[in-house]
């Protein structure tokens, strides 16, 4: 895995300083990078949210304004969306031909759009 890493970086940035639109050229590092923050889970939970109705959740009432804290790390290893989610597997960012893949269940840190079902709910 280095070795393919390494090997890309030399083939696309080669001796030039790194720019952002070289990450567009180098799919399997970028796999490798996401899987490595979904992996490490460095962050298991998140700020806390509050609800924005009165719900009903998994048989549990919730009212309005209660606050909840997201734990992401139910979702970087819930087997309904990550193949082997305890193994480290970078390939689950590509598709079939090889090209990075952003997954919808990827919030490392909570970053980017809420998509994890500990806050689906509240929308």
């Amino acid at each position: 895995m280095p070795g393919r890493v390494q090997e890309e970086i030399a083939k696309e940035i080669g001796v030039h300083q790194p720019r952002t639109e070289d990450g567009a050229k180098m799919p399997y590092t970028d796999a490798v990078i996401h899987e490595v923050q979904r992996f490490a889970d460095i962050v298991p939970s998140n700020l806390p949210h509050a609800t924005t109705e009165d719900i009903t959740f998994k048989g549990f009432f919730i009212p309005k304004g209660m606050q909840i804290a997201p734990l992401l790390s139910s979702d970087l290893h819930d087997e309904s969306h990550w193949e082997k989610p305890y193994e480290f597997y970078p390939q689950r960012f590509l598709d079939a031909e090889g090209k990075f893949v952003k997954r919808n269940a990827f919030m490392p840190f909570s970053a980017g759009k809420i998509l994890c079902t500990c806050v689906d709910f509240v929308q």
